[in-house]
C-alpha cells in the first residue's frame, strides 16, 4: 500500500454546516474537529507503507477512529459503522456527509502495521505532545501512580487444563506449520485424542492425577520426536517454545519416568495459558486474577482548567510488586520530558532503594513506607548505628561483635551486623530481642537511613496534607474502567496488550484535552467580559 496525504486543514463545507448547526461549541467531538483533528497527520506514518502500491486508507484518519472506538469502548465493526453514521465522528474526522467508510478489518490491519513497524506509542506519544504543547503539564509538577489489575482475555485452566490445552494447541499448529511431517509421525489415534479440550470438572483426584502424567508423558513424546526429526521451522514455532517451557515448569524425571512438579516456578514465570504465555496470575487483597498489572501515572496538579493528563501507561506482570516497575515508569517519564518534582504513590512502592533512585532523577518519591514488621521486639531503630565507625550498639548497651558488608541480589551494597551470642544469653531483654542462640543478627540495608526518615516523616501532620493529592488517581482508574474498558484485555500478545493499555489512556487524554480547552475558553471569555464591566465601572 502507498499513502495519500489527507489535508486536515480543510474541513468538508456540508459536513461544516451541519455540524455547526447541531453540536454546541463546547461538544467534545466538535472541539476535537475544529481544534485538534491535527493531532495525529499522515506524516507521521510515513514509514508504515510502500512508495509503490494502491492507495491505503489515510493512517491518521484510522488512528483517530481507533482512539475514537477505545474513547466509547466499541469493537471495531461497530467503529466502523460510526465512521458511516455518525455525524459527529465525521466532523471530528474532517470527513464529507457522504463518505461510505471502510471495512472493519481495516481498523485491525492498521493496529497490526502500527506494532510491526514499532509504532506502539506514536498516538499515545502524540497526545501527549499536544497537551504539552497547549501548555496543561507543569513543568517539573506533580505526579501521582497507582495499579490496578486487568484480566486477559483468556479462561481461567486448571493445571490439567492446561497443559491439555498446551498440547493440543501445538498439536494443531503443527498440523498447519508442516502437515506432512504430522501426518507421517503423529498417529491418528494421538491426534483424535488432544483434538478437543478436555474440562476435568468431572473427573476425581484420581483421575485428575493420572490423566496429568499421562499427558507428561505424551507431550514429553511429542518434544523428543520435534527434537530429533522435525523441521528447523517446526523447532522454531511459537507454540512449540510455549510447550517447552510449560513441560518445564510443570514436570521433571523421576527414575526416567514423567512425573508431575510438587513445587512449580515462581508465578512470576509461570505460564497458566498457552493461548497467551504472557498472562500471569495474580492476587491483590484475596481477589485472584489472570492477566497483568497496568501502572496508570497523571499529572496532579490543582488546574485552573480541573483537568489532568495521563503521562505514563506501564504494562506488568501480574504477580509483580509495584515497587519494582518504578524504574521503567522512571525512564518513561525522562524520554517524554515530563519528569515531576513530586511522584505520589501508595506504600507498595516506597522502599528505601526506590527513594534514593527517584532522588538521582531529580523526583521525591512521596509515599507513606511499610512498617517494620520483623517480629523482634527491638526494632533495628533502637539499635545506635554508626556507619563511618562500623559500630552498632543495643539497646542494652551492648556492641556488636561483627560487621560485615554484602552485595544484595538487586545490587545495592548491606550490612550484617552481628551481636555476641554470650552476652545476648544473659541480657534481661533478651526476650524483647531475639530467640536466636547465636545472638542478635541485624540486617542494614543500603538506604535504611532514608527509608527511616522517611517512617518519621509520615506521622506528622504536614505529611499527611501532602499526601491528600494522591488519593484522586483512584478516581482516574475507575474512569479507564467505566468508560474505556481497562478491566479487560481485547486482544492476546503482550505486544497486543501494551499497546490497547496504551490506546485507552491516549483516548482518556484527548476526552481530557477537549474539556480542558472548553473550559480554558469559559475562563477567558468569563474574564473578558469581567474586565469590561469594569472599565465601564471606572467611566
Amino acid at each position: 500500500m502507498t499513502l495519500r496525504n489527507r489535508d486536515l486543514s480543510v474541513m468538508p463545507p456540508d459536513i461544516a454546516a451541519v455540524g455547526q448547526r447541531l453540536m454546541d461549541e463546547t461538544a467534545p467531538y466538535r472541539v476535537i474537529g475544529d481544534h485538534l483533528a491535527d493531532v495525529l497527520h499522515d506524516a507521521q506514518f510515513a514509514d508504515l507503507y510502500q512508495p509503490t502500491g494502491r492507495n491505503a486508507v489515510s493512517p491518521s484518519l484510522l488512528a483517530l477512529v481507533t482512539i475514537f472506538q477505545f474513547l466509547e469502548d466499541v469493537p471495531d465493526r461497530e467503529a466502523a459503522a460510526m465512521v458511516v453514521l455518525r455525524l459527529d465522528w465525521k466532523y471530528a474526522l474532517h470527513l464529507p456527509v457522504a463518505y461510505r467508510g471502510f471495512d472493519y478489518s481495516i481498523l485491525c490491519d492498521f493496529r497490526q502495521r502500527v506494532l510491526a513497524h514499532g509504532k506502539d506509542e506514536l498516538l499515545f506519544d502524540a497526545i501527549l505532545e499536544k497537551v504539552k504543547a497547549l501548555g496543561f503539564i507543569k513543568k517539573r509538577g506533580k505526579q501521582r501512580t497507582d495499579s490496578i489489575a486487568v484480566v486477559g482475555a483468556v479462561r481461567q485452566l486448571s493445571a490439567l487444563e492446561t497443559v491439555t490445552e498446551t498440547l493440543r494447541t501445538t498439536i494443531r499448529a503443527l498440523e498447519k506449520a508442516a502437515p506432512v511431517w504430522a501426518e507421517t509421525t503423529l498417529p491418528a489415534s494421538f491426534r483424535e485424542q488432544y483434538a478437543h479440550l478436555r474440562p476435568d470438572y468431572r473427573l476425581t483426584k484420581p483421575e485428575r492425577e493420572a490423566l496429568m502424567r499421562q499427558v507428561g508423558a505424551d507431550g514429553l513424546w511429542l518434544l523428543e520426536q520435534i527434537t530429533a526429526a522435525a523441521p528447523e521451522a517446526v523447532r522454531t514455532l511459537n507454540a512449540v517454545q510455549t510447550m517447552r517451557s510449560v513441560w518445564e515448569q510443570r514436570y521433571h524425571r523421576v527414575e526416567g519416568k514423567v512425573a508431575v512438579r510438587e513445587q512449580s516456578v515462581a508465578c512470576t514465570a509461570l505460564i497458566v495459558t498457552p493461548h497467551d504465555p504472557g498472562v500471569r496470575a495474580g492476587e491483590k487483597r484475596g481477589k485472584r486474577w489472570h492477566g497483568e498489572k497496568v501502572h496508570v501515572t497523571e499529572t496532579a496538579e490543582v488546574a485552573a482548567e480541573g483537568e489532568n493528563f495521563i503521562t505514563v501507561m506501564t504494562t506488568a506482570n501480574a504477580s509483580s510488586g509495584d515497587a519494582q516497575t518504578l524504574p521503567a515508569i522512571r525512564q518513561k517519564l525522562v524520554e517524554r520530558a515530563v519528569v515531576p518534582e513530586k511522584q505520589y504513590v501508595d506504600s507498595g512502592y516506597v522502599s528505601g532503594q526506590q527513594m534514593a533512585q527517584s532522588q538521582s532523577a531529580g523526583i521525591i518519591l512521596m509515599g507513606p513506607p511499610l512498617a517494620d514488621t520483623s517480629p523482634n521486639g527491638f526494632k533495628i531503630s533502637a539499635f545506635t548505628i554508626d556507619r563511618e565507625t562500623k559500630q552498632a550498639t543495643c539497646p542494652d548497651g551492648k556492641q556488636a561483635v561483627k560487621w560485615r558488608e554484602r552485595t544484595d541480589r538487586d545490587g545495592s551494597k548491606a550490612v550484617n551486623i552481628q551481636f555476641a551470642a554470650a552476652e545476648c544469653a544473659v541480657c534481661p531483654t533478651r526476650a524483647q530481642c531475639t530467640t536466636s542462640q547465636s545472638g542478635r543478627s541485624v540486617h542494614l540495608s543500603e538506604h535504611y537511613e532514608i527509608l527511616e526518615a522517611r517512617r518519621a516523616e509520615a506521622q506528622t501532620a504536614e505529611f499527611r496534607e501532602e499526601m491528600r493529592a494522591r488519593p484522586a488517581i483512584e478516581a482516574t482508574l475507575s474512569e479507564l474502567v467505566r468508560q474505556h474498558g481497562l478491566r479487560r484485555h481485547r486482544y492476546r500478545g503482550d505486544a497486543k496488550r501494551h499497546f490497547e493499555n496504551l490506546l485507552k489512556g491516549a483516548a482518556c487524554n484527548l476526552k481530557r484535552l477537549a474539556r480542558a480547552l472548553r473550559r480554558r475558553w469559559e475562563r477567558e471569555k468569563t474574564a473578558a467580559a469581567g474586565g469590561g464591566q469594569l472599565v465601564v465601572a471606572s467611566s
